[in-house]
């Protein structure tokens, strides 16, 4: 979800390599996925999707465990076409 959400935005291309279709600065999916440890690659196959189009798609994550941080990246493009990395990174508390 984009952090500020006080202006419209465009919805996410349709077609935006290896990503979902955002609406309204705002995407949401859920399914499957396995980890190939030696390839540090996640792959994501989508059961439900905000958008309808995303149903089943299969997407690729580059991951990394460095420490207690699991960083997640993803190559796709912007609505404008532009390309973009992505970059999730999830912290271990405690």
């Amino acid at each position: 979800m984009k952090r500020d959400r006080s202006t419209v935005f465009r919805d996410g291309p349709a077609g935006a390599a290896n990503n979902t279709q955002a609406q309204g600065g705002y995407d949401a999916y859920f399914g499957s996925y396995t980890v190939d440890d030696a390839t540090g690659v996640v792959t994501q196959r989508l059961e439900g999707s905000l958008s309808q189009a995303n149903v089943g798609d299969v997407l690729l994550r580059e991951m990394n465990v460095d420490g207690n941080s699991l960083i997640i990246k993803l190559a796709t493009t912007a609505w404008d076409g532009s390309a973009v990395t992505r970059t999730l990174t999830w912290e271990r508390v405690g």
